[in-house]
């Protein structure tokens, strides 16, 4: 199958199998073809009895790997899940920022029952030109961050990223982040609606919230964020990025108190309106990397 995309305001988001081609248009018009050859994954350490079931304090730490054919040049991808360098820095090849999100072969060692995040497709990406940010605009922090990077030590147990093995086998359908009950929720984009899809007021045992932007380009972002004690923007009401909307970290927390943050696109030229799963920390890394560029030091 060849899959066509065009570099747009916004990163591109896309899913492919084993011998599709994405052919990307950059912002000069130039075209790169991209195809996947092979994917595979591999289980680097555990302590668990048996792979894929569940153990309190269990750990696991797993890699999963792809390779591509760019412009004709074989090029091998390769990820980490469950320790620090699960926060990764994307790959610049022929033009793109490259972003690999996911390979379904890691869920040969994991199962996926701790929330939605395998790939429907072998392999799941995110593109841009080098040359442009994740989208136009500067990003509001998310919730207060350490000062230099996201810690794995500070993801609930040690190993709750997007994808890690919760308890060594459950793949996390989120990025949690440990800080105390009442955490402020800020904004990073303006937000055209939201609303709890899951409240302690219509009986669930959690405030799941959702939120979602519109781009001028026709992308659509919705953000997700768990564990909320109140929200504090009528439901339905838009306001812009950097509002304080929510206190996170406070409800059906489990060990820690912590907020569980997630990521979807949906792109424009998507005719069922399915939304593409990212990993957060996509937004996290543009969030540091506006906060490293606009933030002025004193001279040493």
């Amino acid at each position: 199958m060849i899959v066509k995309k065009t570099a747009r305001e916004t990163l591109t988001a896309v899913e492919l199998d084993v011998g599709d081609e994405l052919v990307f248009t950059l912002s000069d018009g130039s075209k790169r073809s991209v195809v996947l050859e092979r994917t595979w994954a591999e289980l680097h350490e555990t302590t668990l009895k048996q792979v894929g079931v569940p153990e309190f304090g269990g750990r696991t730490v797993c890699r999963f790997h792809c390779q591509l054919r760019i412009e004709g040049h074989r090029i091998q991808l390769s990820r980490w899940v469950g320790n620090q360098r699960s926060f990764y820095q994307p790959w610049e090849l022929f033009g793109m920022r490259i972003w690999f999100d996911a390979s379904a072969d890691l869920f040969d060692y994991l199962i996926e029952v701790h929330g939605e995040c395998k790939p429907h497709k072998q392999a799941r990406f995110a593109l841009q030109d080098a040359q442009r940010r994740i989208c136009p605009v500067l990003l509001h922090a998310w919730c207060p961050l350490p000062e230099h990077r996201l810690r794995i030590e500070d993801c609930y147990d040690g190993g709750d990223c997007w994808m890690g093995p919760y308890f060594g086998a459950e793949a996390h359908g989120g990025l949690d982040i440990n800080h105390p009950a009442g955490t402020p929720i800020w904004s990073p984009i303006d937000i055209d609606d939201h609303h709890l899809f899951n409240s302690l007021n219509a009986g669930d045992n959690n405030n799941r919230w959702r939120g979602r932007h519109r781009w001028p380009d026709g992308s659509v972002w919705t953000i997700q964020v768990s564990h909320l004690i109140r929200l504090l923007v009528p439901e339905g009401q838009p306001f812009p990025a950097g509002t304080h909307y929510a206190e996170g970290a406070g409800i059906h927390i489990g060990s820690y108190e912590h907020s569980h943050f997630m990521f979807k696109v949906r792109e424009p030229d998507t005719d069922d309106g399915e939304d593409i799963l990212l990993d957060p920390w996509i937004l996290f890394w543009q969030i540091y990397e506006d906060r490293r560029k606009t933030m002025a030091y004193p001279p040493a």
